[in-house]
């Protein structure tokens, strides 16, 4: 391990050391996990869905992964949380500057990536509209929450049956604003 690896893995273990003292230890003491949204977020360490909507511990069920793309775990996850949990509303969110939708933009990226380039490079090629990097995150969220209203499983038909909202939302880097997208409109372009 290098000594800069090193040194921040000792900032965490002293940092979890200050906030286990404070934290509840017991099962019993800690906030029920009854999430009432699910969200899919991008795993970018600046943008924390449970802050972004000011959310109590227990009370989102967050699944995040770099371009937040409805990949098939990401799906059975989100499924878990509709069916066991009683989630009601999913969020897919994105936000301004995502390095997975530029790397996908990009004619360099790295082939290790493709795991999480794939589903962004399938959005940019059915998208007319992505001519610039925000165009291309909008876009791919709006494309994200149409995977999710066409999932053929228990999480599509909850919400073709209306037990489910579903909307789509990029959080803007710049200006902490959230930009909501049309619930209706899910098309790419």
């Amino acid at each position: 391990m290098s000594e800069r690896a090193m040194q921040k893995w000792n900032q965490l273990v002293a940092r979890h050391a200050e906030v286990a003292a404070t934290h509840p230890h017991d099962e019993a003491e800690l906030p029920p996990h009854r999430p009432e949204v699910a969200i899919l977020a991008c795993s970018d360490a600046r943008v924390p869905p449970s802050l972004i909507f000011s959310q109590e511990p227990g009370s989102s069920f967050v699944v995040r992964v770099a371009g937040n793309s409805a990949t098939p775990d990401v799906v059975a996850s989100l499924t878990f949380a509709v069916e066991a949990l009683g989630v009601d509303l999913v969020v897919v969110l994105g936000h301004t500057g995502c390095g997975a939708v530029t790397a996908a933009m990009s004619a360099t990226a790295d082939p290790n990536l493709n795991p999480i380039l794939t589903p962004i490079d399938e959005m940019l090629a059915g998208c007319a509209t992505c001519d610039d990097i925000d165009a291309a995150i909008g876009a791919n969220v709006r494309y994200n929450v149409g995977r999710l209203q066409r999932d053929r499983g228990a999480l599509g038909a909850a919400i073709t049956a209306g037990r489910v909202t579903l909307r789509g939302a990029v959080h803007d880097l710049r200006t902490g604003r959230l930009i909501e997208l049309d619930p209706v409109d899910a098309s790419v372009s």
